[in-house]
Formats: C-alpha cells, sequence, structure tokens
C-alpha cells in the first residue's frame, strides 16, 4: 500500500482499536538529519557554537531558511514536524469500521529554542533566561490553543537519543 507525502513516507493518524484513539504514526521524520552524538552523554563536552548545527544563529536548517542571529529564545515552524498542516490528505485506506483505519495528520509542530548556546541545558539556564523561557511557551500554548481545530497543546524538552531527539542543541 503506497501512502501520500513522497518516497512512500506515511504521515498520518491511524486509529488504534485497543487504545481507541487515533495515534500519529510519522516515518518521513527518519529523514531528519542526526547531529546527537552516540555516546555516553555524561562524557560529551560541546562549543557554544556549531558551523553545521540546524539550531543555531544565524545558520541555515535543512530546510534552507537561515536563523536569525537571536540571542534569547527562538521559535520557529518545525522543519520535519510530527504533524502539520502539509501532512498528505490522499488516504488509500476507505474510511468504516476495519481494524486499519486511518487520516491526514493535521496540526502544527514548533521548535522552540531555549538558547543560542549549544553547549547549555534547560537546567543550566539563568533564572532570568528560564522567566524569558517560560514566557515565550506560555504565548505560544496561548497561540496555538486559541486556534480552531486544536484540542490538544503538548510543551517538552526534547533532550536525549533515548527520546529520538536528533540535535542536542536546548529545545
Amino acid at each position: 500500500m503506497s501512502k501520500s507525502g513522497g518516497g512512500g513516507s506515511i504521515w498520518e493518524e491511524r486509529w488504534h482499536p485497543l487504545r481507541r484513539e487515533w495515534v500519529v504514526i510519522s516515518s518521513h521524520r527518519n529523514d531528519r538529519p542526526w547531529l546527537g552524538e552516540r555516546k555516553d552523554e555524561s562524557a560529551r563536552t560541546l562549543p557554544s557554537y556549531v558551523d553545521d548545527c540546524y539550531l543555531c544563529p544565524g545558520n541555515v536548517r535543512v530546510s534552507g531558511a537561515r536563523n536569525p542571529s537571536y540571542d534569547g529564545v527562538f521559535v520557529f515552524d518545525n522543519d520535519h514536524p510530527c504533524v502539520g498542516p502539509a501532512a498528505p490528505t490522499t488516504i488509500d485506506s476507505p474510511p468504516g469500521d476495519g481494524v486499519y483505519q486511518n487520516r491526514s495528520a493535521n496540526g502544527i509542530s514548533r521548535v522552540v529554542c531555549f538558547t543560542p548556546r549549544h553547549d547549555v541545558t534547560l537546567a543550566e539556564l539563568s533564572e532570568s533566561e528560564i522567566v524569558e523561557l517560560l514566557a515565550v511557551l506560555q504565548e505560544q500554548y496561548r497561540d496555538l490553543s486559541a486556534r480552531e481545530g486544536v484540542r490538544h497543546v503538548l510543551v517538552f524538552e526534547n533532550k536525549g537519543e533515548v527520546v529520538g531527539v536528533s540535535n542536542p542543541h536546548p529545545h
């Protein structure tokens, strides 16, 4: 069965009959660039800026967009979202009561870079940086939750290989 979205990638929601809820399937995200290390994180030392980090200030992201030379919190629409307005709308399975059901994975996915520094963690931010970050997250939450059709807003720190982080820059 082929799916739209290019290269046979899957970008949809599927009905999970045991959980009785829709789950997001987004295999196209396997093509994200991987800049994370593959060793024990406790032993790592990172520079404050990395030339090829697509989240560092002034660098080009995989979409071709250039980040501004930001000096605080920076927010942009995710270049490799798990949900989005560009999710394929052509779904191969017909609607029905069968076990396999799917639908387009519409939504909005944003990246919030906590800091321009590549080498710090959330726990290492100053009090004023944390206050700024929380204000931006609150603003994003209010903006997204006010949109028609948005039922859930999930804010999380994307950190560590175990959760599939493709870049160690704090976001």
